[in-house]
């Protein structure tokens, strides 16, 4: 792809805001892994070239030798801080990863989502959108009772698609959890159904848990169609992708085909390294990288976003491919990929910068399995908005360098 280059400006005021040079900008978007220079302006992408003047800028920043992705974008987390016991806070979570987009996995349902929606995600710097669970408090209740639909009577699919019809670009469509202590077995079929009816009824996707379900899972896969999500989809629980011989499903490879997105949803224990390898291995590779990032039991080891890149990396997936599954294709199924996911210009001024450290590393997950990888994406810089928001190790107030 050839870019024009950037002239210098002869007087005046700074044309651009923010100026990354020097880097390695890869941007599966674009089709770009090449060393580019770019320039933020107004909290937007305002210029990519392989030279940009950083007299131009009124902050140059030399990322010579360095990686720089868009900003990472995690299609499954829990921010609901404050709202949830195990939820997180979004900034100290996601910025520090390269994350800059974070999509809230359905903590709340309809009856208490308006915090989440006012008060909690506004104040964060991340951007911060969600899913809206079929239950009418979400997860609210799960340290109390366990499972948040022990009561079905919480789910009412009619007002939860019209809450998210009356939120436009903030829910994003509907959860459901499929796991066997989420609601009692012989209604899970029931729920699985209400659930589709209120994400057809709100015109958006369904996303699915289908770690530990109390039913088959060609069950939920069969309700599934194109941009719906089965989210948790390397689970090492009784019923996963994998058959008696460690081969992915035939009705798992059809989902795929059809356009089911399949996600990661780490947790650490909801992503078993024996069947991701194994999927791998026969082809099956995630559509989208995601955490499910919330405040862990001590015993649990929960990644963030830039070491799941690096460790399916370490897996067998290109990096190139790691990094589209943590931008362009989550942008994509979000129906944001004329905002987010991409630093062609006119983009939001959203990214982030790596040192791609080299060495012995070691990820682990709760099954006892390790991956070994040689390479690590380190965080330099999250840059949210055209400013750069994190910076080795700390927290900024926007605009500080």
């Amino acid at each position: 792809m050839t870019v024009p280059s950037n002239d210098a400006p002869t007087g005046g005021s700074p044309q651009y805001d923010l100026l990354l040079k020097g880097g390695t900008l890869l941007d599966p978007g674009q089709g770009i892994n090449d060393r580019r220079d770019v320039a933020f302006k107004d909290g937007l992408v305002a210029q990519v070239a392989p030279r940009i003047d950083p007299s131009s800028a009124t902050t140059s920043l030399d990322v010579t030798g360095k990686l720089v992705t868009p900003g990472l974008i995690d299609i499954h987390g829990h921010f609901y801080h404050g709202g949830l016991d195990n939820a997180t806070d979004a900034d100290e979570v996601c910025l520090p990863a390269g994350v800059t987009t974070g999509i809230d996995g359905g903590s709340a349902g309809w009856a208490n989502y308006r915090a989440m929606r006012d008060y909690v995600f506004p104040s964060r710097k991340t951007r911060l959108l969600a899913f809206l669970h079929i239950g009418a408090i979400g997860l609210a209740l799960n340290p109390v009772v366990g499972g948040e639909l022990q009561d079905v009577r919480y789910v009412d699919p009619d007002r939860t698609a019209d809450t998210i019809k009356d939120n436009p670009g903030f829910l994003l469509g509907v959860k459901v959890r499929m796991f066997v202590n989420s609601m009692p077995p012989w209604e899970a079929h029931r729920v699985l159904k209400q659930a589709r009816e209120a994400a057809d009824k709100a015109g958006l996707s369904l996303m699915v848990h289908v770690s530990g379900t109390p039913i088959p899972l060609p069950d939920i896969l069969e309700v599934l169609g194109p941009g719906d999500i089965a989210t948790h989809i390397f689970n090492g629980r009784a019923e996963n992708i994998l058959d008696k011989r460690d081969k992915v499903r035939p009705e798992v490879r059809d989902a795929a085909g059809r356009g089911v997105v399949m996600d990661v949803a780490h947790a650490g224990v909801h992503c078993d390294a024996a069947v991701a390898r194994a999927a791998l291995e026969q082809g099956l590779f995630p559509t989208t990288i995601s955490t499910d990032i919330h405040v862990a039991p001590p015993e649990r080891i929960v990644y963030r976003q830039n070491d799941l890149v690096s460790k399916f990396h370490a897996m067998g997936m290109p990096l190139e491919d790691a990094v589209a599954a943590s931008t362009i294709r989550p942008a994509k199924v979000l129906g944001m990929a004329g905002e987010i996911g991409s630093l062609a210009p006119g983009m939001a001024g959203d990214a982030a910068v790596f040192d791609q450290r080299e060495g012995r590393f070691v990820w682990h997950d709760m099954a006892g399995h390790n991956v070994d990888g040689s390479l690590r994406l380190d965080t330099h810089l999250t840059i949210r908005s055209g400013r750069v928001v994190y910076r080795d190790g700390l927290l900024l107030p926007e605009g500080d360098c």
